[in-house]
């Protein structure tokens, strides 16, 4: 379990629907969720490897902050092709498209009804932490307008040692935005073999999935989000290269049956927009 951080201060703003709020109580906290719209994306792979960090918390139906588990170990491979998304977005390319979900184009599913809540493909609890440095925006949702969506958007500024996090929980029932058990409210994601991403990165940044057996703590499974230089780029995140820290098996069934949140985390100071987030055929509830 977590050990109170004594070095760094953290920041847990609320944004959830009635205004929840938590107290960072470990050394990660939750991070963001929550829904957008697509854009066009820029072609290209990117392969990323390496460690990266554990972290906290969960998030409820609206917007708010959580705390969680410390940065962790070893990341996963990534790969990804270019592809066309909604209107107005950065690269080559066009066609518009139009949900809360995104256009078929860009992620090569099929576009997901939107929330009527503001959300990324649907996900729309966020719960934001930081750790030795700033967040912006520093309170308030991160989901901003996009073309004829959302887009989550934070940059992050860390100083040494300092990290910031992000979790959105799958079923948007967040532990801090509605008390919600962990264990009662995961998402069985078994029969997917990925994550899509539709992001911009400009620094140190790694995806979490965490479980409602284990929603805190920095021994999770994760992978490498390639640095973009701020581009937005299409990328899928295979469960056969996520890893625990020091691990060198994938997640089995025991975690992929009990997703109850992605976490993303910047372990460096970095700004972060993410546009879409697709599980294969999963659909996140709207509740």
């Amino acid at each position: 379990m977590w050990a109170p951080a004594t070095s760094a201060i953290a920041l847990c703003v609320a944004f959830a629907a009635g205004g929840a709020s938590c107290v960072p109580s470990e050394n990660v906290g939750p991070a963001v969720g929550s829904g957008g719209s697509s854009s066009p994306g820029q072609g290209g792979s990117a392969t990323a490897t390496g460690g990266s960090s554990g972290s906290g918390g969960a998030d409820g139906g609206g917007n708010t902050t959580g705390t969680g588990g410390g940065p962790g170990g070893a990341g996963g491979v990534t790969t990804g092709a270019g592809g066309v998304g909604g209107s107005g977005a950065v690269g080559s390319g066009g066609a518009a498209g139009a949900s809360d979900g995104g256009a078929a184009g860009a992620s090569g599913l099929p576009p997901l009804a939107p929330c009527s809540a503001p959300a990324v493909s649907r996900l729309k609890v966020w719960e934001m932490m930081t750790v030795g440095g700033s967040m912006m925006p520093g309170s308030g949702s991160p989901l901003r307008t996009f073309a004829d969506g959302y887009e989550m958007y934070v940059v992050w500024t860390l100083t040494g040692g300092g990290y910031g996090t992000a979790n959105t929980p799958l079923k948007n029932m967040g532990q801090y935005a509605n008390g919600a058990d962990p264990t009662k409210n995961a998402a069985d994601i078994s029969g997917e073999a990925g994550i899509t991403l539709e992001y911009a990165t400009t620094g140190n940044t790694y995806m979490q999935i965490r479980t409602g057996a284990v929603p805190h703590g920095g021994d999770h499974f994760k992978a490498n989000l390639p640095v973009t230089a701020g581009e937005i780029k299409l990328v899928t995140l295979k469960f056969a290269d996520f890893r625990r820290p020091g691990g060198s098996t994938p997640p089995g069934a025991d975690v992929l049956t009990d997703a109850f949140s992605l976490t993303f985390v910047a372990g460096a100071t970095t700004t972060l927009t993410l546009r879409q987030i697709r599980i294969g055929a999963f659909v996140p509830p709207c509740n």
